[in-house]
């Protein structure tokens, strides 16, 4: 007995073998294309995860091993800095203070004037050992070169914001005389803590040589300094299951720190400043792999649907003969499962180097090198959950298998499971329509795939159009949700320079039609460090609910502010500053995406409340007739008045580097999106013309030409994506904004609201209808190779 049941379960297996083998050989095309699928949907959502939290885990990593601990203050004028970090060490709360000393200064690199102040700082390895790179920035220096007298390393993100290549020459004015400090750039080096381009405040690394006589510089010019020395304070938490919050109030409440901090910031705060791109563009790559899992999914249930009608004459026989319905269906499992899972694992694979070089293209963005170690844990659970998917569905759509009556079968082959067409009239006028026209209403059911893939695509191309429109062609949509309030150009007096000398100049290439003048302090709400938008003209700030602050009791908080101090509209707040503090009620919530979000908006006689208004602290903001003209406008300004004026405009130099980032995203995605829908046609279009080739024979027999019958075929797949393209831009114009909002909370943007030209919405629609007609031309090619008698196409 135990042989026999042996040899019948060897009987079994060489049947199961062997029916795969067959259904494998058999629809080899069909197979071949969900391999390309699945193997791209792996390649970018492994390579997404891998970058995603290898960047994450790698900036925290790397902040601790600097040192910088679980708060950072930025001080100046402080007069003993080391008395100061006695005072802060002595709080319980403190665990450690590090202080790292630095030079503030301007800096222009050629012609470009920086408008954030960047930091120099001594080249220390003992104490704070950074990276530098290698000249090509794809690795290391092994036995770093301490950069000598009039030499500087850069973080690599001077790149992309200013083009500063090895070589280049920075200088940094450091009296308002004219004397400068010019450097040469050495090379590169790697800054977690504020390398980002998406951060203008910049860290130089300079020979103690040099800092010491920029130091001296500054110290012999007085009054007439415009380098300042300051520094941070790395401060670390005694009880780490404590907020950073609390350790902010407690060091607000109950130390000088106050008096000279410009700005506070805990750990994490700071790597959510480092990953903003990675983190925005990682949850877009992920919706898009979303999209692109979904079509794989629409495009199998299609092909195995259609092979469960092409193949019923052979299930039944095989089911006469006496296998099973539950083992032919999982002949079809394992038939559709192996293909799939080679390209899932395949595409894990080659998701290893895509990382590198995907870390090696943003370093000039992200200023960093980011390990591309695959998150394997991550990764094989979600190749594992996508498979359990892909199983679910071919395990649903041959259920179909144990319906099939063998006799019936066998006698009526594919027409025993097909649906019966109804056909519509031929017309002599536009006949290549009404042809397709007719094939597509009586197999409409054969055509939902490719309805449903271009409905998919084109949601997903004209969510980011939608998206690229509100960014703008010089990045307005991104700066109108950073500032406060809107501008066109902003002039800072930092000498003996009058506002009628600055609108004079300005007059010259365009009337002023208005102006507002900004300041931006660092002030404690409920104890907590806030940067505070303190505005002349209160009813310009960028308000989403309740009222401005137009009250000298008034604050207007960002909805991330609101969220941090657990507090609505018109609940209280207190405030406080150098010159006392205050009870404020919260009239509304604004947008500025500012430190991420965690700012607030006063008046200036709300702020004169709380602190010392002084006049270097003003921005004037300047509204113009003719806006174009701000550019010269601003040079003007810059050549006029050099180093006694700060000139910036509605732009920071972080911009360039998000909007080329931006840019390269849309060619990957349209590059994935055209392979996906070539891919798409090849699976679905020879099933059809296999379904088809009776017509289509009995077409060519009455005359028709090739030419006419693949026409006719195109036609058929543009209707039925134009349907999909439609229904796409229709969801696109619900879901875009809730969609797009939730991903750019991630950058501290409240508020999305995109309004695309008429160009912009259809664009998208169009590419991908004329994706799908194009390449569904081409697969009718067949027609013509094919003899009357056996127009087959193979699967």
């Amino acid at each position: 007995m135990a042989d026999r049941a042996e040899l019948v379960r060897r009987c079994v297996n060489m049947a199961f073998i062997t029916l795969l083998r067959a259904g494998l050989k058999r629809h080899k095309r069909v197979l071949a294309g969900l391999f390309i699928l699945l193997l791209l949907v792996s390649l970018c959502l492994n390579t997404v995860l891998s970058v995603w939290t290898g960047a994450g885990n790698y900036v925290r990593e790397e902040m601790e091993r600097l040192g910088f601990g679980d708060l950072t203050a930025w001080v100046s004028g402080a007069p003993d800095t080391h008395a100061l970090a006695q005072e802060l060490a002595a709080l319980p709360e403190v665990g450690q203070v590090n202080v790292q000393p630095l030079l503030f200064a301007d800096y222009r690199i050629g012609a470009q004037q920086s408008d954030s102040e960047g930091q120099l700082l001594a080249y220390d390895p003992a104490r704070y050992p950074y990276r530098l790179y290698t000249t090509g920035l794809d690795g290391f220096q092994s036995d770093p070169a301490a950069p000598a007298p009039g030499e500087v390393y850069v973080s690599p993100a001077l790149v992309s914001m200013f083009g500063a290549a090895i070589g280049d020459e920075i200088s940094f004015p450091v009296t308002r005389q004219g004397v400068e400090k010019t450097f040469t750039i050495k090379g590169y080096f790697e800054d977690p803590f504020m390398g980002s381009s998406m951060i203008g405040m910049k860290s130089f690394l300079i020979s103690r040589q040099d800092y010491q006589e920029v130091t001296a510089l500054a110290a012999d010019a007085g009054i007439d300094a415009l380098a300042r020395g300051g520094a941070m304070y790395h401060i670390t938490q005694a009880d780490k299951t404590a907020s950073a919050a609390a350790l902010n109030a407690a060091l607000n409440e109950r130390t000088s720190l106050p008096r000279y901090a410009e700005s506070t910031h805990s750990a994490a705060s700071i790597a959510g400043f480092m990953l903003i791109l990675q983190n925005a563009f990682a949850g877009f790559l992920l919706a898009f792999v979303t999209v692109l899992l979904a079509v794989s999914m629409v495009v199998l249930a299609h092909s195995t649907g259609s092979a469960m009608e092409q193949d019923t004459a052979s299930i039944g026989i095989l089911k006469a003969i006496g296998f099973t319905g539950g083992g032919l269906r999982r002949v079809q499992l394992a038939q559709y499962l192996l293909p799939s899972l080679c390209g899932l694992a395949l595409g894990l694979l080659g998701a290893i180097p895509l990382a590198g070089a995907a870390s090696r293209m943003t370093v000039t963005t992200t200023g960093l090198l980011l390990p591309a170690a695959m998150p394997l844990g991550l990764c094989a659970a979600a190749l594992t959950g996508i498979a359990l998917l892909l199983c679910a569905l071919i395990w649903r759509k041959t259920a179909v298998i144990l319906r099939i009556a063998p006799l019936r079968a066998i006698r009526g082959g594919a027409a025993a499971n097909a649906e019966k067409p109804r056909f519509l009239p031929l017309r002599q006028k536009g006949l290549a329509f009404w042809m397709a026209l007719r094939q597509l209403t009586s197999g409409k059911k054969q055509y939902g795939a490719a309805c449903l893939a271009a409905l998919l695509l084109v949601f997903f191309c004209s969510m980011m159009g939608r998206m690229n429109s509100w960014l703008g062609p010089n990045g307005e949509g991104m700066m109108d949700a950073f500032n406060p309030a809107d501008l066109d150009l902003a002039v800072q007096p930092l000498g003996e320079v009058g506002r009628e000398e600055i609108e004079s100049v300005i007059a010259r290439y365009s009337a002023i039609s208005g102006r507002y003048e900004l300041a931006m302090p660092t002030v404690a709400v409920n104890g907590m460090d806030f940067t505070a938008n303190v505005i002349t003209a209160p009813e310009r700030f960028h308000l989403l609910a309740g009222r401005t602050s137009a009250s000298e009791n008034e604050v207007v908080l960002t909805e991330f502010a609101a969220a941090d101090l657990n507090v609505k509209i018109g609940g209280t707040v207190t405030l406080s500053a150098g010159a006392g503090s205050g009870t404020f009620t919260v009239s509304g919530i604004y947008q500025c995406a500012n430190d991420m979000g965690a700012n607030i908006g006063l008046s200036r006689a709300g702020y004169a409340r709380i602190g010392r208004d002084t006049p270097d602290m003003w921005c004037t903001h300047y509204f113009l007739t003719e806006p174009n003209r701000r550019n010269a406008a601003a040079q003007a300004l810059e050549t006029a008045f050099g180093h006694n004026v700060h000139v910036h405009q509605n732009t920071w130099p972080g911009l360039a580097g998000i909007l080329s980032a931006m840019r390269a995203l849309l060619l990957v995605m349209t590059a994935l999106t055209t392979l996906f829908i070539f891919v798409t046609v090849a699976m679905t279009g020879g099933r059809l013309l296999r379904r088809e080739q009776n017509d289509l024979c009995l077409y060519r027999a009455l005359g028709f030409s090739v030419s006419r019958l693949r026409l006719s075929f195109a036609l058929r797949f543009g209707v039925t994506s134009m349907l999909g393209a439609g229904l796409g831009v229709a969801l696109s114009g619900i879901l875009t904004d809730p969609l797009v909002a939730a991903a750019m909370r991630l950058a501290g943007i409240s508020s999305f609201a995109s309004r695309p030209a008429l160009g912009g919405v259809l664009l998208p629609a169009l590419f991908v209808i004329l994706l799908f007609t194009g390449f569904s031309y081409l697969a009718a090619g067949k027609i013509q190779k094919a003899e009357l008698t056996a127009l087959v196409a193979e699967t």
